[in-house]
């Protein structure tokens, strides 16, 4: 049994080296398997002195376990806590062999401050999982509580058994013990498994998707979310969803000026300055070179405006440093809202348009549709002009 659990743990390190973040678990078991070991080896000699050590590896195990899967969450319990769960153990342990001569008593409380740790973080972080391998943890993690939890009251249940010293590690009672550590190792390696297989699909689903200089969606992205809505109407007039189309003005002459790092720099700037509405908006991307989209859900018309609006007027006043110390950049906003039942394409078409009517206008101004589709456009323009400063003339 040790051998089998020791092996888990040695898989589990050993998928560490092609990429796996499986280390902190692969030790945990290893730490579960040490345990098993001792608790095998016959020295009564050391009594209490080898239950302590054996105990200490087991619980220890289910420590570390425990830290691992908080780890994913980032909200670890103080070490103290664990540290206190581990000298009480411990405590138990001692009084169980020395004063009552104990195996049944002394395993009894081991598995009690297992189960313990186990509910304790399990439930904590059954709370906030949202992932897949999230939730796969949790179940597995569920599952070795309520084995061990099982336990513990069969231990209390059943009768304590008349063994003569040494002879507990062959008993029924023993054997249950090892085979319960058994049977966890193997679900909690294969969990850990699935989950960090999820966790490496959905990291490079996420490094396909995203765009690396601005960290929004990239087209690909975009796309696949848009596959996703395709199907369906987006929500109706009652709930209505906004799109913002912006192009950062000249950016060729940008490039061409100050050079292709420092345009990198603009275009990464400028994701960032739509990134700090992320909570409300269903998504922020950037369409290809420097022309971006930001949808809004629930939001009218005037409220997109006076978003893009915010976003124009953040651009404008960046200081770009030593680089480019006298320059100002400046952005045009197309702005409309997608209407009942109408495809996102023709939306999409809708605010590309009012985004090339700000670079008739001069540039560097929002020019938002004031009309629902099939009605009559009458697009209301907002900002200054690069050339005079003056406010876009409306229409």
């Amino acid at each position: 049994m040790p051998a089998a659990i020791l092996l888990c743990g040695v898989g589990l390190c050993a998928a560490r080296l092609v990429g796996f973040n499986t280390l902190r678990w692969g030790g945990a078991l290893a730490c579960l398997g040490t345990g098993y070991a001792i608790m095998l080896v016959q020295a009564d000699a050391l009594s209490p002195y080898k239950q302590v050590v054996e105990d200490a590896f087991i619980l220890g195990g289910v420590i570390l376990a425990c830290r691992a899967l908080q780890r994913r969450s980032r909200r670890q319990t103080p070490p103290y806590i664990d540290i206190a769960v581990l000298l009480a153990s411990t405590a138990m342990v001692i009084v169980s062999v020395v004063l009552f001569g104990s195996a049944k008593l002394e395993t009894f409380f081991v598995q009690a401050c297992c189960a313990l740790v186990l509910w304790r973080t399990t439930l904590s972080f059954a709370r906030q999982a949202a992932t897949t391998s999230d939730k796969v943890l949790t179940a597995a993690f569920l599952f070795i509580a309520l084995v061990l939890t099982g336990q513990c009251v069969l231990y209390l249940a059943a009768p304590t058994p008349a063994l003569a010293t040494g002879e507990w590690r062959m008993s029924v009672w023993g054997t249950l013990i090892q085979y319960t550590g058994l049977l966890g190792s193997i679900v909690l390696t294969f969990a850990v498994f699935i989950a960090t297989s999820y966790d490496a699909i959905e990291k490079y689903r996420h490094q396909a998707h995203t765009d690396a200089l601005t960290g929004l969606l990239n087209r690909q992205g975009l796309d696949n979310f848009l596959a996703s809505v395709a199907k369906r109407p987006l929500p109706d007039a009652a709930t209505p969803t906004a799109l913002i189309v912006a192009d950062i003005d000249n950016f060729k002459r940008i490039n061409d000026v100050f050079g292709h790092p420092f345009g990198d720099r603009v275009l990464a700037r400028f994701g960032a300055l739509l990134r700090p509405v992320t909570g409300i908006h269903i998504c922020a991307a950037r369409l290809g070179g420097e022309e971006f989209l930001l949808m809004l859900p629930a939001a009218n018309l005037a409220h997109a405006a006076a978003i893009a609006e915010e976003i124009r007027a953040n651009f404008v006043a960046q200081g770009w440093g030593q680089h480019a110390p006298n320059s100002r950049f400046t952005a045009s906003m197309g702005v409309t809202l997608v209407q009942s039942e109408e495809p996102f394409a023709s939306a999409l078409k809708r605010a590309d348009d009012l985004l090339y009517t700000a670079k008739q206008r001069g540039r560097n101004c929002t020019v938002a549709d004031e009309a629902p589709a099939g009605i009559a456009h009458g697009p209301a323009a907002f900002g200054d002009k690069v050339s005079s400063h003056a406010h876009c003339a409306e229409t």
